[in-house]
């Protein structure tokens, strides 16, 4: 007999090497949810959405719904890109980048650069912590057109005004001394912005390469790896420019797919990167097994 109750544990880190690049991904927290239709695809009917999801052994309506933050160390600069929801985490499951960090072999000192490729809630929330930065020695990167639409806060969508309000607590006040950058611009070499519009105004990817080898970090250019990425045009209930978002999802999963390059979704299911191929008229999420952990 089993004296205590074993305590039910996730892997919460994952670390590989891309060419001369060490590639961090942390498990940040999850959320579950009951309502896959229509958080997951709200032009489509509910019984077409149960129907896309029953080969792949999925709940219907049941999902969860990971929080996964990377960092990109290209042995001279410690990128960090979208570090979650920090103090403003969403209960218990939330909000662990911070406490997990220094198992990665990082501290939140470490860091010269955080990433936002777009100004929602869980990317933004732990930029301050006790009102203060909590990456006191980052410069903070923000795309030009993200900053400006929601600087300017007009037609937001009807569900975004708590967006609004968080970015101007934690968002504006960096203004003065954050970098604003356009698609195609890099943050260092190897590490581009890539437009993937509609999700939100600005929302960006980024396109990593090193030594020949290439990873594209989506964001939430997909929500679901079973429902997005099968089904492009579908569209994500958090989606705030759902058709242009839709255009952005197909051309960012076809350059995935068409160069073999591996990629990271920030909602994927952990440890998140995997490869994208074609498949009919959509596309398929393989996760990656033993492959980044081989020379």
């Amino acid at each position: 007999m089993v004296a205590n109750k074993p305590k039910m544990t996730r892997p919460s880190m994952y670390q590989f090497k891309l060419g001369n690049f060490t590639i961090t991904n942390i498990l940040e927290g999850f959320i579950h949810r009951e309502d896959m239709h229509p958080f997951a695809g709200t032009n489509v009917s509910a019984e077409e959405m149960e129907d896309a999801v029953k080969d792949y052994r999925l709940p219907y309506p049941k999902l969860e719904h990971n929080f996964v933050p990377s960092l990109v160390d290209t042995g001279d600069k410690l990128i960090a890109f979208d570090p979650g929801f920090g103090e403003k985490a969403h209960g218990p499951t939330t909000g662990w980048f911070n406490g997990l960090l220094s198992e990665g072999g990082y501290t939140l000192e470490d860091v010269d650069a955080v990433v936002v490729t777009h100004c929602h809630p869980d990317h933004i929330g732990n930029l301050l912590a006790d009102g203060k930065p909590t990456f006191p020695n980052a410069e903070i990167v923000f795309g030009r057109v993200e900053f400006d639409y929601w600087r300017k806060g007009d037609n937001i969508p009807d569900f975004r005004p708590p967006t609004l309000a968080m970015f101007r607590e934690v968002c504006e006040p960096m203004a003065e001394h954050a970098r604003f950058i356009e698609p195609g611009d890099n943050i260092v070499n190897g590490v581009t912005a890539v437009n993937a519009f509609g999700h939100s105004a600005g929302h960006m990817a980024y396109h990593i390469e090193s030594n020949g080898q290439e990873l594209m970090i989506m964001s939430d250019t997909v929500a679901h790896y079973a429902i997005s990425i099968p089904n492009p045009e579908w569209h994500f209930s958090m989606d705030d420019d759902p058709e242009t978002a839709a255009v952005s999802r197909r051309r960012v999963l076809s350059q995935i797919a068409d160069n073999k390059m591996a990629a990271i979704g920030f909602h994927m299911p952990f440890p998140s990167v995997g490869y994208i191929e074609r498949r009919e008229d959509g596309f398929i999420w393989i996760p990656a097994s033993y492959q980044m952990n081989l020379d």
